[in-house]
């Protein structure tokens, strides 16, 4: 039995109707069923409005900084003014060094008091920002070249601070117009408020463009795993090839000696090794995925030996680098069987001169096609191997975690049987690292 609110009309009127039965279908299809989303009212006109003030106040107190600035920088570099520096320089020559320096400094202030008006000093007994009151000898009054505002120079707090510059003037003596450009440096003194109102977005920017040298080299090993997998269909196709070819014609060879009176029992192209083009390219190939699988591993041993103090960073070099040793074992494995092939093949062709000496039918057949059969075997028990190997590390790293962690919370009784987990772990590493040393020995990679 389902009721809503109908009017007269016998429509849905939730605040003025009378309660009324109705069927499934029209308590379903009323307005407002099952509706989770609630009144919305949209205020983003009035935000964007609202901030647009400030947007526009703060790009015209950076605009007016900037000139500010483009107009000292202009000052200070001018060539009369340097003129003008140097004949001062020049006539205070013959006088003690502290009257020409101070000079030299009263002649740039005079400068820079071009640009903007000077607070006095006299009237400002403390710093704005930071309230310390100034003295003579520890804490000293400076003029920002910007506002013209009096702060203090306190390194502790960064009220202000010499901004250095690196500025494009025109030195001549060139053809070109690059030519005559040179660099002088400028040391510009710039309070905390004007420098984050000039240098913020900027420095964000920057901030926002630099990679931290983590993730830099983590594309680096992206792009080298795309281009293995690019690789590989390729290799794959040409292995399977010279495979097959390698399998027919060692058993060809065999009929074609065997039935010697029956020519045409065996097929003469069919029997013909691979081709020395087949070779060059699948090593040709080999090779250059060697070289892709070296510099991916390359990228991953730089990625887990980045220093770092945060455990959860660290953790993530850790994981990184044990999935591209799953990456490289998984990937790896069709590159060995192409030297055993390459073997093979040259079995094979001495064995075509000395076809007398050859053994039954039944061993030739198997000779021929344990190239085929008995690598997928023994490439399955390395995969395994290293496989076990890799479970085995992360757990040894996992253990070790706790064991840090357990340390670091004082947690001393769960540190003995850590330690004893740890121990039994390093074994059984020990162990299967015999085990692939061993198989590695008894099958050779030539």
């Amino acid at each position: 039995m389902y009721q809503i609110k109908l009017s007269r009309a016998a429509l849905h009127e939730p605040v003025r109707g009378a309660w009324c039965r109705v069927c499934e279908s029209c308590y379903v299809s009323r307005d407002g069923y099952l509706d989770h989303k609630g009144f919305v009212r949209d205020h983003t006109s009035d935000f964007k409005s609202l901030r647009q003030k400030n947007v526009d106040k703060q790009h015209l107190e950076t605009s007016r900084l900037d000139k500010r600035l483009t107009k000292l920088t202009q000052v200070l570099t001018d060539p009369t003014a340097a003129e003008m520096l140097n004949v001062q320089q020049q006539s205070a020559a013959s006088k003690l060094w502290p009257v020409n320096l101070n000079g030299l400094r009263n002649q740039r202030k005079l400068l820079e008091q071009t640009i903007v008006n000077w607070e006095d000093d006299a009237k400002v007994p403390s710093c704005p920002f930071c309230r310390q009151t100034f003295t003579n000898f520890s804490l000293r009054k400076h003029h920002c070249r910007l506002c013209g505002k009096v702060v203090c120079g306190d390194t502790r707090t960064g009220c202000s601070s010499e901004v250095g510059l690196n500025v494009n003037v025109n030195v001549g003596g060139g053809k070109t117009l690059t030519e005559k450009m040179g660099e002088v440096a400028l040391d510009v003194r710039i309070c905390r408020e004007c420098n984050g109102v000039l240098f913020s977005k900027r420095d964000f920017m920057d901030e926002v463009a630099r990679k931290p040298p983590d993730q830099k080299s983590y594309e680096t090993m992206v792009e080298f795993e795309k281009g293995i997998i690019t690789m590989l269909p390729r290799f794959q196709k040409l292995l399977a090839t010279l495979q097959y070819v390698t399998h027919i014609s060692g058993l060809n060879t065999h009929l074609l000696h065997s039935n010697t009176e029956n020519p045409a029992s065996g097929d003469r192209d069919s029997s013909r090794p691979p081709t020395p083009q087949q070779r060059s390219e699948a090593s040709k190939t080999r090779k250059r995925l060697l070289d892709a699988f070296t510099q991916y591993d390359t990228a991953a041993k730089r990625i887990v030996n980045l220093p770092t103090d945060s455990p959860t960073q660290q953790q993530l070099q850790r994981s990184i680098y044990l999935y591209s040793v799953e990456f490289l074992q998984t990937h790896m494995f069709p590159l060995k069987a192409l030297p055993k092939i390459l073997k093979q093949t040259k079995s094979s062709k001495l064995g075509n001169g000395h076809h007398r000496g050859l053994g039954s039918p039944a061993s030739i057949i198997d000779d021929a096609s344990s190239v085929v059969s008995s690598n997928p075997e023994v490439d399955a028990e390395e995969k395994l191997l290293k496989e076990q190997l890799a479970v085995l590390e992360e757990q040894k790293f996992l253990v070790g975690e706790m064991i840090a962690s357990a340390k670091a919370s004082r947690r001393f009784e769960e540190i003995g049987a850590l330690a004893q987990s740890l121990g039994e772990l390093e074994k059984e590493v020990e162990k299967v690292e015999g085990q692939i040393k061993d198989f590695e020995k008894r099958n050779p990679v030539w």
